[in-house]
């Protein structure tokens, strides 16, 4: 029970960090989605770092 909302916090973190790198991809016009790729990978660390920190209790 404890877990139960993991799921759904990985997949808004995840979803809220490619929206916005995508959205800042457009808005500078740029055809490499350079801060799609970085808000993706910056939201996969926080939630490792988060899920190691919520397991270690």
């Amino acid at each position: 029970m404890r877990y139960a909302g993991l799921a759904f916090q990985m997949m808004t973190t995840l979803g809220l960090g490619v929206f916005a790198g995508y959205k800042l991809d457009q808005k500078m016009g740029w055809r490499f989605p350079l801060f799609l790729i970085i808000f993706s990978l910056l939201a996969l660390a926080i939630l490792l770092w988060q899920i190691i920190k919520d397991t270690r209790r």
